[in-house]
C-alpha cells in the first residue's frame, strides 16, 4: 500500500468521524474547545437519525443525499438557536464561556499545551502498537467477527439502504427470515463507514485497520481525557490519563485481537465524550446542548446497544452525588437530563425497537468462566487477562484511588467502578447464572465487561500521576520554604509551583513508561496473535484468489463454500457471494445436503435438486480453518476426483471450481429451471431470497 492511498484513507476517515458532528456542534453553539471531543458522538447520532428516518422515507444512503440532509438539519438548528437567543436572551442567551473555564479553579498557565502533550504521547504509543501488531496495517484478523463487519460495509455501500433487517437476509436468505436466529443487526457503524470506503481505493481489511489506527491515535486518548474531566478537572490528571490510555492491554487491545470487537470499541471511545457532554451541559444548563445529548445517546445505542448500560451507571451515580452536593440545583439538573432522555427515546425509537427484537437472542448467550473467583480478583488487581501482570499500572491506579478517598466529591466514581468490578469477577470466576440478567447486555462476555472496567480505571491512573506530581511539588515547596526567611518561607509554602508539578508529572510518566516497555511490546504481540498477512484462516494465496473472484464468477452467482475456512471473506474481498456467509450461520437442510454430497450429484437426485435450487454452479475450497479442530465438510475433501468439477483457478492452498451441469442428469436446463424460486433482493447482486424457504439444519453449530 502506497503512502498516497493511506493518506487519502486517513483524511476521509477523519472528515467522516469529526466533520458531521463538528457542523452540528457549531449549529448548537457548543464551544470549539469541546467539539474535538464530542463531535464524533454528535455526528454518529445525527447520521443515525438521518439514516433511520431517511430509510422510512425512501432516501438513498449515499454521501451526497446524506450530506445534504445533514446540512439542512444544521441550518435549521442554527436558525432556531439564533431566534431563541434573540427573542428570549434572558433564558437562552449565550453563557459566558469564560466564567469558570474548562478547568475551573484548577486552571494553570499552559494547560492546553499540557493536554496536547498528553494526547500526542498517548496516541503515539497506541498507534505504534496497533501498526506493529497489524504488520504495517496490512494484516487481516483471522478471528470470528471481522468478516461480518467487512461484509456489512460493502453490502450497505452497494444497496444504499439503512436497514438493520438486511443482516437477516444476508445471513439466512434461504429460510424464513422471521424465524431465523439473526433477523437484524446494529448497522450504524457499518453504515457510517460505507459512506467513504468506496472512495478510499483500499481493501476493506486495510480500511478497517486504518480506521482503528485513527481511533487509537486520536479518539482513544481524547475519550479517556473526557472521562477524566468528569472525575477531575486537573489538567495534569487529564493529560496523564490520555498519555497512559494506550498502555493497558485489557482495554483496548484485548478487544481488538479477539473478535475483533471493532464496533464495540468504536462505541466505547464515545462513552467518555457522552458522559462529559451530558454532565457539563446539565451543570451549566446549556439548553441548546440538549439536542446534542439526545443525538449522542442515539448514536451510542446505534453503534452498540450495550453501551447504554455503560453510561447509565455513570450518570446514575453522578446524579446521586449531585443530590447531596448540589441540593439547590437538583431540580434543574433532573429536568435537563429528563428532557434530553425523552428526546433521545423519540429520536431513537426505531433503533430501540430493533434492539428489543434481538434482545432474546443476546440474553441467551453465556460464556464459561476461565478462572475461579480468586483468579478473577487477581486479574483485576494486576490488570491482565491471559497476559502479563501490570503492577506498574496497578500502582498508578491505586494511587488514584487513594486520591479519590481523600476527596469526598469524587466518591461517586467508585460506584460504577465497583459495579463493573463485581460483574468482572462474576463472569471470569463463576458459572452461576444468578446475575445473568446484568451481564446479558454484554453477551455475558467477560472480555467486554473487564474492558469496560479498565476503561473506567484509566482516569484513576491519570489522577494517580497528578497526585504523585502534586505530592512532589508540595515537598519541593516545603524544602524551599525552610531555606528562606520565615516571612518569605510562609509565602513560598502558600504558592504552589505549577511548573514543578508539571515537571514532576513528566518524570513520573517517563519513569513509568520505561518500566512499561514490556507492556507496549505485549500489546503489539496481542494484536498480532490473530492479525496476520499470512494466517491460519486466510493465507496470502487465499486472499489473492478471493480478491480476484469477480474475474471468474458472475456477480449474480452463489459459490458453494465451507464457512469454517476463510471463504466468508469472499464478498468483502472479491464482491461475490458465498453460499454461507459467516462462521456462525447455520446452514439450511439443503445447503447442508450439498456440502455433504457434492461428489454424489450425478447419482443423488435430492442433492442435485438442492444444488440447483440454491443456484450452485461454482465451488470454492481452501484448507484454512477458523478453529484448528474444525474438519472440512465431507463433500469438499476430494474435489479433484469429482468428474463434473472443472478447475478454474488455483492459488496455493485455495482453488475455485465450476460445476459442469451438462454432465449431470437433466443438464443445464434443469439448473436454469430451478432459478424460478430465487428472487433478487434490493438490487444487490447475489442477495437472493428463496420463495421456497427451507428449514435450518438441526445443528448446534457449524464451526
Amino acid at each position: 500500500m502506497g503512502i498516497g492511498p493511506l493518506l487519502l484513507c486517513v483524511l476521509l476517515i477523519v472528515v467522516l468521524w469529526w466533520g458531521p458532528g463538528w457542523l452540528l456542534g457549531e449549529a448548537l453553539g457548543i464551544r470549539r474547545t469541546v467539539l474535538p471531543v464530542v463531535a464524533p458522538l454528535l455526528g454518529m447520532g445525527a447520521l443515525t437519525v438521518i439514516g433511520v428516518t431517511g430509510h422510512s422515507l425512501g432516501m438513498s444512503w449515499q454521501l451526497l443525499p446524506v450530506a445534504g440532509v445533514l446540512l439542512l438539519l444544521a441550518v435549521v438548528l442554527f436558525a432556531l438557536r439564533i431566534f431563541l437567543e434573540r427573542r428570549f436572551p434572558e433564558r437562552f442567551g449565550t453563557h459566558d464561556p469564560g466564567r469558570a473555564g474548562l478547568f475551573g479553579k484548577h486552571h494553570i498557565a499552559g494547560a492546553w499545551w499540557i493536554l496536547l502533550a498528553g494526547l500526542v504521547a498517548g496516541g503515539t504509543v497506541a498507534a505504534v502498537s496497533w501498526t506493529v501488531g497489524t504488520e504495517g496495517l496490512l494484516g487481516i484478523n483471522q478471528d470470528w467477527d471481522i468478516p461480518w463487519h467487512a461484509n456489512m460495509i460493502r453490502l450497505i455501500s452497494v444497496n444504499h439502504e439503512w436497514d438493520p433487517g438486511i443482516a437477516g437476509n444476508f445471513a439466512y436468505y434461504d429460510t424464513s427470515i422471521p424465524e431465523a436466529p439473526i433477523r437484524s443487526y446494529p448497522i450504524a457503524f457499518h453504515a457510517l463507514l460505507s459512506l467513504v470506503w468506496p472512495f478510499t481505493g483500499v481493501s476493506l481489511p486495510v480500511f478497517l485497520n486504518v480506521f482503528v489506527l485513527v481511533m487509537m491515535a486520536v479518539q482513544l486518548p481524547l475519550s479517556t481525557m473526557a472521562l477524566t474531566m468528569v472525575l477531575t478537572r486537573r489538567p495534569i490528571a487529564v493529560a496523564a490519563a490520555g498519555a497512559v490510555s494506550g498502555w493497558f492491554t485489557v482495554y483496548p487491545y484485548d478487544l481488538l485481537w479477539r473478535g475483533p470487537l471493532i464496533p464495540f470499541f468504536a462505541g466505547m471511545v464515545l462513552v467518555g465524550p457522552f458522559a462529559f457532554l451530558a454532565i457539563k451541559g446539565a451543570l451549566e444548563r446549556r439548553y441548546f446542548w440538549i439536542p446534542g445529548i439526545s443525538f449522542g445517546a442515539v448514536g451510542l445505542i446505534a453503534v452498540h446497544p450495550s453501551l447504554a448500560f455503560v453510561v447509565l451507571p455513570l450518570l446514575i451515580f453522578w446524579f446521586l452525588s449531585a443530590l447531596v452536593r448540589r441540593k439547590g440545583r437538583v431540580l434543574g439538573i433532573t429536568v435537563y437530563l429528563a428532557v434530553a432522555g425523552v428526546l433521545a427515546v423519540v429520536l431513537g425509537l426505531p433503533i430501540i425497537q430493533q434492539m428489543l427484537k434481538e434482545s432474546e437472542r443476546v440474553s441467551k448467550m453465556m460464556w464459561a468462566p476461565d478462572t475461579d473467583r480468586n483468579g478473577a480478583i487477581q486479574n483485576i488487581i494486576f490488570l491482565h487477562h491471559g497476559s502479563i501482570a501490570m503492577p506498574v499500572l496497578t500502582a498508578l491506579v491505586a494511587l488514584g484511588c487513594l486520591a479519590v478517598v481523600f476527596r469526598i466529591r469524587m466518591w461517586w466514581y467508585f460506584g460504577p467502578v465497583l459495579a463493573f468490578a463485581f460483574l468482572s469477577v462474576y463472569t471470569m470466576g463463576s458459572e452461576s447464572p444468578r446475575f445473568l440478567n446484568l451481564t446479558a447486555p454484554f453477551y455475558d462476555d467477560q472480555w467486554r465487561i473487564f474492558g469496560i472496567l479498565v476503561m473506567l480505571l484509566v482516569p484513576l491512573a491519570g489522577l494517580g500521576v497528578a497526585q504523585a506530581a502534586e505530592a512532589t511539588e508540595w515537598v519541593v515547596r516545603r524544602v524551599r520554604a525552610r531555606r528562606q526567611s520565615p516571612e518569605a518561607g510562609r509565602d513560598a509554602r502558600r504558592r504552589p509551583s505549577r511548573l514543578v508539578a508539571v515537571a514532576a508529572a513528566s518524570v513520573v510518566l517517563l519513569a513509568v513508561g520505561i518500566a512499561a516497555i514490556p507492556y507496549f511490546k505485549q500489546n503489539a504481540e496481542r494484536i498480532n496473535l490473530n492479525t496476520k498477512v499470512d494466517g491460519p484462516t486466510l493465507s496470502v494465496d487465499e486472499v489473492d484468489l478471493l480478491s480476484r473472484m469477480d474475474q471468474y464468477v458472475p456477480e449474480e452467482a452463489t459459490v458453494l463454500n465451507d464457512s469454517c475456512d476463510g471463504s466468508v471473506w469472499m464478498y468483502a474481498l472479491g464482491n461475490r457471494m458465498p453460499m454461507i456467509r459467516h462462521f456462525e450461520i447455520l446452514p439450511t437442510n439443503r445447503q447442508l445436503l450439498v456440502l455433504q454430497k457434492l461428489p454424489e450429484l450425478a447419482t443423488d437426485a435430492a442433492a442435485r435438486e438442492a444444488a440447483a435450487e440454491l443456484g450452485i454452479e461454482w465451488v470454492y475450497i481452501a484448507d484454512g480453518r477458523i478453529r484448528a479442530w474444525d474438519e472440512p465438510k465431507e463433500g469438499l475433501t476430494q474435489p479433484d476426483s469429482i468428474p463434473y468439477l472443472q478447475l478454474v483457478a488455483r492459488e496455493g492452498n485455495a482453488a475455485l471450481y465450476k460445476i459442469d451441469w451438462a454432465q449431470l442428469p437433466g443438464g443445464k436446463e434443469a439448473f436454469d429451471a430451478a432459478a424460478k424460486d430465487r428472487v433478487q433482493v434490493d438490487g444487490v447482486p447475489g442477495i437472493l431470497e428463496n420463495r421456497n424457504p427451507d428449514g435450518i439444519a438441526p445443528l448446534g453449530r457449524i464451526c
